[in-house]
């Protein structure tokens, strides 16, 4: 399970609320109104004994948000560390003499004489492209690695 899976799990209940803050997922009552979480845990916690509760916060968790909570919990204990954040993704951006107009990498062609990129005006055409897409291209082409690290711009929350 994904960290940010587990927050909209949570937050998918009536009386507990999950985010992230400072490497740690925080479940309150409610909603954050204050400070008064009853579960800290740390985003790459392996054991129950890494996770700290506050059960003096919990009277108004209903018993089967509380349930919810705890499986959330479980699975990603369950979920190897590295496998619980979403992977980094970009998009490739070439940045002209005009930054009001930029060009989005809609695709990359595997050509004869090396790679061809298809570009495109509209953000919304850009293909969004993994970390480990780009360390691929990267490998296999080697000389692109610079022009590929200076066109990276991240995509978060675009493929959603």
């Amino acid at each position: 399970m994904k960290i940010k899976e587990a927050v909209k799990f949570i937050n998918g209940t009536n009386t507990a609320f999950a985010e992230v803050e400072d490497g740690d997922l925080i479940i309150f009552e409610h909603n954050r109104v204050s400070d008064d979480w009853f579960l800290r845990f740390p985003t790459k916690a392996k054991t129950w004994r890494s996770i700290i509760d506050d059960e003096d916060c919990l009277t108004d968790v209903e018993p089967q948000d509380l349930a919810r909570v705890m499986d959330v919990v479980q699975r990603l204990l369950d979920t190897p560390v590295k496998d619980r954040f979403s992977e980094k993704k970009y998009l490739l951006v070439i940045k002209r003499e005009n930054p009001f107009c930029p060009k989005y990498v809609s695709n990359i062609i595997t050509e004869l004489s090396g790679l061809g990129f298809d570009l495109s005006i509209d953000e919304k055409e850009a293909r969004i492209f993994s970390e480990k897409e780009l360390n691929q291209i990267k490998k296999r082409e080697p000389s692109l690695a610079p022009a590929i690290d200076a066109m990276k711009e991240p995509a978060e929350d675009k493929d959603e």
